[in-house]
This record gives C-alpha cells, structure tokens and sequence, in this order.
C-alpha cells in the first residue's frame, strides 16, 4: 500500500506543476504513464484491500477514477487549443480532488477502517429497505410472549428516525418534481409521518393485534410513498429530457447575445432543469444494484455539477481567442457528459413501464383536449423515440414490435405536425390523431410484455382510455436480502428498469468488478 500511496503523490505533485505553464503536452503524458501505473497496482491490491467489493471506499474509488480519465480527455483538448487557463484550472481542481478523495479512501481500506453509515449516509432505497425489515423483525417479536415494551417503544424510536430520514428524501425529490406530483409526495409523506407517530404511540398497547395493525398500516404507509415517488420519477424524466432541448447551451448562448431578459428566464430554466437530473441521477444510483451503472451515472451527475456552476460565466466572457475555446471545451464536454446520461438511462430503463407513464398523461391529455397541453405532451413523445433509437432496446422489440415501432414512429410525426400547425385546428382533429397514437402506443407495450404482464392488466382489454392511473411496479414481496425496486428492470416484471448484476453475490464476481474498473475506466488511447 505504500507504494501505491507513493505514486498518488506523485500524480497530486504533477497536478501541481499543471497549473504553471510547463503544463503541455508532455507533463500530460508523464501524469497519464504515473497514473496508469498507479491504476494497475490497485487493480492488483484492490481484491486484497476490499475483498467485499461493496464498500463507501471502493464506490468512491471509481468514481474517481473515472473523473480522471475524463478530465485528462479533456485537457488533452485543452493544452492542444491553447485554450484559456480557467479551462486548464477547471480540470486540474477535479483531478486534484480526485487524488484527495483517492488518498482517503485508499488509506481507510488499508487501515481496515469500515466505513460506519449514518442514516444521513443511507440512500431512499437503503432508508425504505432498514424500515421494511425493522418491521418485519417487530412482527415476528410480536408473536412472542416474551416481546417487552421496553424493547417495543425502542425499535419505535429507531423506526421514527428512519422514516423521518425517508421522508427528507421524498421531499428532496418533491421540490423539484412538477406542482401535481410535489402537492401528492407531500400528502403521501404527511400520511407516512402521521402513520409512523400513530405505531410510536401504540408501541406499548398490551394488545399485540392492535399493534399489529399499527405496523401493516405503516408498512402500507410506505409502500405507497415508494410506488408513487417511481411514478413521479418516470414523469419528472419525461419533463427533463424534453426541456434539455428547451434549454441547451446553445440556446443559453444565442439569448446571452441577442435578449438578456429571455436569457435570464432560460438560465433560470437549465438550473431548474440540472436540479431534476441530479435527483433523477441519484435516485438512478439508488435504485441500481449494478455497479458499473452506478459508477457512470456518479461520473456523469459529478461532471455535470462541476460545469453546472461555471458553463453561464463561461458563456459570459468577453470575446476573445481563448475564451471561445474555453466555452467551446466546457459546452462540448457538458453535451457528452448528458449524452452518457441519458444513454445509461434509456438502457436501464424498462420500456413497457416508460410507455405506461406516458400513456397516463397522453390519457389525461386527450380527457382535457387543451392545444397547449397537448402540445407539450406530443412533445414528451420525443424521450420514447429517443429510447427505441437505443439498439439494446430496439434490438429486444420481436418482430411484431419492431412492426408496431414503424408506426409508432408515423403517427407520433402527425402528432408533432398538427399540434404544431400555425392555422387552428379543430380539436377533434388532434384527438382523433391522439388516439390512435394511444393505441399504437398500448399494442407497443403489450408486444414488449405480453408473457410478462399480471393477469389484470388491461392487455387486450377494451376498456376506455384511462386517465391519472397510477400503477405500483413495486413487487409486494420481498427477497430474504434486498428488494427488487421498481427503478430496476427484473426479467420476468414489468418494471422500471432491467436487469442488473450484484457483484456481492458470489466470489468470482471481484474479478469481473475489478475487470470493469481496467478496460472500461482506464481507457487513456
């Protein structure tokens, strides 16, 4: 370890020496061979540091070093353009942190230090998951005589504080998601609050049934905040992806020169906007059990926080040389950084659920036969485009599927250009196109998941279109050790998103992390 300690030095030294300007090209080299070298002997120590493989350190890890690879692309552009040195700084701090953060996490594993959660430390998925099986725990003790209520007000209090963290996480999320869906995550927590003080105060009732209804309304309690907060995720990603063409950067560039008042709306509009990717991204991570998926969506949110704050200063500079590439760099490296996003979103994601969520509100939108709503609802079509143009996604339409998805793609076109027609257009004549794009949509998912859907689902059914249908992906049952959550695709389930690989689950699946950690993130060609 003290080798590998040696050589982090090494590398912070020679980020030091990159913020003078002997940074060129070959200081970039003599960092990437030292880093490469570093990488290498962890690759061989890792397996013997963390022979878990899940560990706080080992994730951080990574996730660091996949920043470096990315800012070392970067800087390699950088030191080519002869860009401006706020560019060159802008990297070099990133790589510094990473160094640091590698240096800590490096030093706690070889001190066989585990890292100790708090529950501030817990994710929305881990908080739900320690809730669930603390009441099943208080379930079974309540079949014991011997279950004192001493022990029972204790799991109560223990019980309290973890909702209360669930609930600062749905809230977290509420704030940015759309007005219906935040007024319906607040009542929902309010509901699970008020359940979790009704358990405490029953908590030392003599009478064990009465307890136990306490614990199943509470458990009800939150199931039902989970399944909803799904539900507003797959609405608040329809929302996102199509304003992330509403508010790209080359639009935040074109205002900041021609109209500062409509500039000022669209920044207003791209922090709102990176608020709900960040929420989406780390509900994304919580979610997935794969820790390749984990690792890039942590890159990409990390990236994306880093340009967050400097890309509009960047755009605001006075012209020059310099400062075009420094814009022209950081917007380049912003639009990849959400191309990755989404690319990993749309892969993980299930398509049978995405297309449910949008038929709720193409339901709902044809009940209210609104121009302007609907517009923004055909407009949102674009994100299920966007996903089947995926070839993993595509690739698992059969041929009837594929069939459905060329008319898919039709009549979402007669959507787009009817909505969009300057002359009026007689309502019946968007809802007639509406309807039929509903109906292609619905004989799309049903060709996805037709062996897989629960027999009361509404496949073949004839029954008017729904409207504001929430459905639970949640499975009601639960595995001895982790629940399958409705953000992860499961064979055999329609839910959110698709199958994903848990490296704790046997021996040989250290090589495999420790594979992905080389060819995958060290990639420096």
């Amino acid at each position: 370890m003290d080798s590998l300690l040696i050589q982090l030095n090494t590398c912070s030294e020679l980020i030091s020496e990159g913020y003078s300007s002997t940074g060129n090209m070959g200081w970039l080299n003599e960092f990437c061979a030292t880093f490469l070298d570093f990488a290498s002997d962890l690759k061989a120590r890792l397996p013997e540091v963390a022979p878990s493989g899940a560990n706080l350190d080992v994730e951080t890890i990574f996730l660091c070093l996949t920043q470096v690879v990315t800012c070392i692309t970067h800087l390699e552009r950088t030191i080519t353009l002869v860009a401006s040195p706020l560019t060159r700084q802008h990297f070099l701090d990133r790589l510094d942190w990473c160094c640091r953060r590698l240096l800590i996490s490096l030093t706690q594993l070889e001190s066989r230090v585990s890292s100790v959660k708090n529950l501030e430390d817990h994710s929305f998925v881990e908080l739900m998951d320690l809730a669930l099986d603390q009441l099943d725990d208080y379930m079974e003790k309540l079949a014991k005589e011997s279950f004192m209520e001493e022990e029972a007000e204790e799991d109560s209090y223990q019980l309290a504080s973890i909702v209360n963290h669930i609930v600062r996480h749905a809230l977290a999320f509420a704030n940015v998601s759309i007005q219906s869906d935040k007024k319906a995550l607040t009542s929902l927590c309010e509901t699970l609050l008020g359940e979790c003080a009704t358990f405490h105060e029953e908590a030392g009732d003599p009478n064990s049934g009465h307890r136990k209804l306490e614990a199943l309304s509470l458990e009800r309690a939150l199931y039902a905040l989970e399944s909803f907060l799904n539900e507003a995720m797959l609405h608040l990603l329809f929302v996102s992806l199509t304003e992330l063409e509403n508010t790209s950067v080359g639009r935040l560039k074109e205002a900041l020169q021609e109209d500062a008042n409509e500039a000022k709306e669209l920044i207003a509009a791209f922090d709102i906007n990176m608020d709900r990717i960040q929420q989406i991204g780390v509900l994304a991570i919580a979610f997935s059990q794969d820790i390749k998926t984990k690792t890039i969506v942590r890159s990409c949110l990390a990236s994306l926080e880093s340009l967050d704050a400097c890309i509009v200063p960047a755009l605001q500079l006075p012209e020059s040389a310099a400062s075009a590439h420094h814009a022209e760099i950081l917007e380049e490296h912003f639009n990849q950084e959400l191309l990755i996003f989404r690319n990993v979103i749309h892969e993980i994601i299930d398509s049978c659920s995405l297309i449910n969520n949008y038929l709720d509100m193409l339901g709902e939108g044809i009940q209210i036969q609104e121009k302007s709503h609907l517009k923004v609802i055909v407009q949102r079509g674009s994100v299920l485009v966007e996903h089947f143009r995926l070839p993993v996604n595509y690739s698992a339409l059969s041929e009837d599927g594929q069939r459905v998805h060329k008319d898919l793609i039709l009549i979402l076109r007669e959507c787009q250009a009817v909505v969009n027609l300057d002359i009026p257009v007689e309502p019946k004549r968007i809802v007639k196109r509406l309807k039929i794009l509903y109906s292609v949509l619905a004989k799309l998912r049903d060709s996805i998941s037709r062996d897989n859907l629960e027999p009361d689902s509404s496949v073949g059914s004839q029954n008017p279109i729904p409207c504001n249908v929430t459905r639970t992906f949640v499975r009601s049952s639960r595995s001895a050790s982790k629940r399958h959550r409705s953000f992860v695709k499961q064979s055999g389930n329609c839910s959110v998103f698709g199958p994903q690989e848990t490296f704790t689950e046997s021996p040989n699946n250290e090589s495999d992390l420790i594979s992905f950690q080389i060819t995958e993130i060290l990639r420096l060609d």
